[in-house]
């Protein structure tokens, strides 16, 4: 996977396949810390402590309909390749957290990628979804939960083809905002 964003709906989609309808996503970007981090928690049946060394190994999957399960070895490779941290916790009968910690300049941390975009289709396609979006770059925060936008549309789908193309444009604007305010308060422009 070229970029981390694509992990995350990897992520996002094994929750949801897993009985999940609500997920927590957090990314935190800090500069001063050289850390670039994702959070992915779900509410859905979760794994087995025993089994989560097991999710490192291509050969194992837990969906009858497949072969192997590349997602976390990729992810696991591409935490490895640029000296990171990967954690994943089991919560009984809560789901199932990831965690992924990439130094944030290091020359072989894939890039962040469309956060925005992938956030989109994963609720295009997920009806139910309860989403909670969090974005922290250098203390700054950004928060989006679908359950505040849902009442905001009074009762039009947030599948509607047009809410998802302004929600799209919305959330990748929010990040950028937290960018121009933080590079503000450092003196810098662009």
């Amino acid at each position: 996977m070229e970029e981390l964003s694509q992990h995350l709906l990897d992520i996002a989609v094994n929750s949801l396949e897993a009985g999940a309808t609500e997920l927590e996503i957090t990314i935190r970007e800090d500069t001063g810390d050289n850390t670039l981090q994702f959070h992915v928690l779900d509410n859905g049946r979760g794994i087995a402590t025993q089994d989560i060394p097991k999710l490192l190994d291509p050969f194992y999957t837990t969906k009858k309909h497949k072969r192997m399960g590349l997602g976390i070895p990729l992810l696991r490779e591409a935490v490895d390749r640029c000296g990171g941290t990967l954690e994943i916790r089991a919560l009984p009968r809560k789901g199932t957290a990831v965690t992924a910690t990439f130094p944030y300049d290091h020359l072989d941390r894939a890039p962040l990628g469309d956060v925005a975009g992938t956030l989109t289709a994963l609720l295009a396609g997920n009806q139910g979804l309860d989403l909670i979006y969090r974005h922290q770059y250098n203390g700054e925060i950004f928060i989006f939960t679908t359950r505040e936008f849902k009442s905001l549309l009074k009762g039009i789908p947030l599948q509607t083809p047009e809410v998802l193309v302004w929600l799209k444009n919305y959330l990748a604007n929010q990040v950028k905002e937290l960018r121009r305010r933080n590079n503000e308060k450092l003196g810098r422009t662009g």
